[in-house]
């Protein structure tokens, strides 16, 4: 994959951005500096402290990052109108999609403590492939909404991006005419926005066309991590309930770990 070009500032951002979108890019970019940067500022200065042996240990360590992106969500008026239910499903079903993005985000260049504790885990293959993962991602780390506006299109969706043997999306979710809506919204401002940056039309299908390679290679990154954790039954046993979400169960051990995620981060 080439790197996207960057987007411009252009003449083209009174043509396609109406004044309650850019009210509302506004409020994405300061919905998330108030919530992750202002945690990464605080509590969550070190990712991760120290260079991690242990699986468990490296994801209950990271633990404390998903309440703080799931209160991003909870500023976006239309995840608020999903009933409860399925925004704790839609939240459970993407932690892997939003981890993907949401830590290069907000940590920007990866650390040397992060690729070794990748390489102990992992192993040479995999950390490869979180290298490049993040490499193409920080090749849009320079606009202020892109990345912000990609993570509540992710959440919003109605499939599942775990490595699960059902993926019928009514069996998913209950109300998906209200998760189509919401991420249908989000989506077409996607779109306005990129348009509103690039210098052509021609231009903005090319950089929306990378952008989807790098959700894909982004996806298939963390379904390779997704199956080789899956191996290790013992290591997730000890993770933080909201880690263990992440990865295939049982019925009866996913209604456990149902009832042990605390809904109030999402209520």
């Amino acid at each position: 994959m080439q790197p996207p070009s960057l987007l411009r500032i252009t003449q083209n951002t009174v043509q396609h951005l109406s004044p309650s979108d850019q009210i509302i890019l506004a409020n994405i970019f300061y919905a998330y500096e108030n919530t992750c940067i202002a945690a990464k500022n605080s509590q969550l200065q070190c990712y991760p402290a120290i260079q991690h042996t242990s699986l468990h240990a490296f994801f209950n360590g990271i633990s404390a990052i998903f309440p703080v992106v799931i209160d991003y969500f909870k500023h976006i008026p239309e995840f608020a109108k999903i009933p409860m239910d399925d925004k704790l499903r839609l939240v459970k079903n993407h932690l892997g999609d939003i981890a993907n993005i949401n830590e290069p985000l907000i940590y920007g260049v990866t650390q040397s403590n992060l690729i070794v504790t990748w390489t102990n885990l992992f192993g040479l293959d995999i950390t490869r492939r979180l290298l490049k993962r993040n490499q193409i991602i920080e090749q849009y780390l320079f606009d202020p909404i892109l990345l912000k506006l990609v993570l509540i299109i992710l959440v919003l969706s109605s499939s599942s991006g775990r490595h699960l043997d059902s993926t019928d999306i009514d069996e998913i979710c209950d109300d998906t005419l209200v998760i189509y809506a919401a991420q249908n919204v989000y989506v077409e401002l996607l779109w306005r926005y990129i348009l509103s940056r690039a210098l052509s039309e021609g231009d903005a299908v090319k950089f929306l066309n990378k952008l989807m390679m790098l959700i894909l290679y982004m996806q298939s990154v963390h379904r390779c991590m997704d199956e080789y954790i899956n191996n290790l039954s013992d290591e997730v046993k000890q993770m933080e309930p909201i880690m263990q979400s992440m990865f295939s169960k049982k019925d009866d051990e996913e209604k456990i770990i149902d009832i042990n995620i605390d809904e109030g981060i999402i209520q």
